[in-house]
């Protein structure tokens, strides 16, 4: 197991690089549950292009949250064009959640429709990757088996 590493595509629970990937992903391309960087993609992804549940970035798509200059989600708040599909969160508000008027059986169903591809969109993007050096032989986890001479 890897808990820490530097560099330029480094792999652990903490990374820190040009191409990181780990629990906690810190750089430019970062790929974690928690990503900060510019092109982020995780669980909790933060930067200029964040994808993932929970987003926050200049452009962000979230699956549950987004926030930033574009934001196109679940929810959106603290945005300056969102795009909240179910609504909008305000978490400041004395009522903190301000659905989006449903109108009719088709507003329903695109409604429906953008949410499953936001999802599909993040799952494909962010949450497979993450999965996969998580639980993948050789990645954080689990090391490679150890040759025998």
């Amino acid at each position: 197991m890897r808990v820490f590493a530097v560099g330029q595509e480094p792999t652990g629970v903490i990374a820190i690089g040009q191409i990181p990937t780990g629990i906690i992903a810190l750089g430019q391309g970062a790929t974690g549950v928690i990503a900060i960087g510019q092109a982020s993609r995780g669980f909790i992804a933060v930067g200029q292009l964040a994808v993932g549940v929970y987003a926050f970035g200049q452009l962000a798509l979230g699956v549950v949250w987004a926030g930033g200059q574009l934001a196109i989600g679940g929810t959106t708040s603290v945005s300056m064009l969102g795009l909240g599909v179910l609504g909008r969160f305000v978490p400041w508000r004395r009522a903190s959640f301000e659905p989006r008027r449903i109108g009719s059986v088709s507003g329903v169903v695109w409604r429906a429709f953008a949410l499953t591809v936001i999802v599909a969109v993040v799952a494909v993007v962010a949450l497979y990757p993450v999965a996969d050096v998580i639980l993948r032989e050789g990645g954080i986890f689990r090391s490679p088996p150890r040759v025998l001479r």
